[in-house]
């Protein structure tokens, strides 16, 4: 593979990055709330951070979008666990 197809697929995974990450913040808003809700939110944000991850370890012009797309991933992934631990602690507690 030359150069310049190296960073056309490059730019393709720091990309789809950003998506993967907007989609795991668009899943919290979208995706009905309660447990099973949450756990779909949680796998989501999850295989979004695995594709960020991969995203930003390639290189090319593109990677700060592949950057901000891991960072919402996480926030996802982050924001969906803390609602699930409150649902459940609701529905134990109470």
């Amino acid at each position: 593979m030359t150069l310049p197809e190296q960073a056309k697929n490059n730019r393709v995974w720091h990309v789809v990055g950003l998506v993967c990450g907007v989609l795991a913040i668009v899943s919290l808003f979208a995706l009905p709330s309660g447990i099973v809700g949450y756990l779909i939110a949680i796998g989501i944000a999850a295989v979004a951070a695995l594709i960020g991850h991969a995203a930003v370890r390639r290189r090319g012009a593109f990677r700060a979008a592949a950057i901000v797309g891991l960072g919402l991933a996480y926030l996802g992934l982050i924001v969906s666990v803390g609602l699930l631990v409150v649902r459940l602690t609701r529905v134990f507690a109470g």
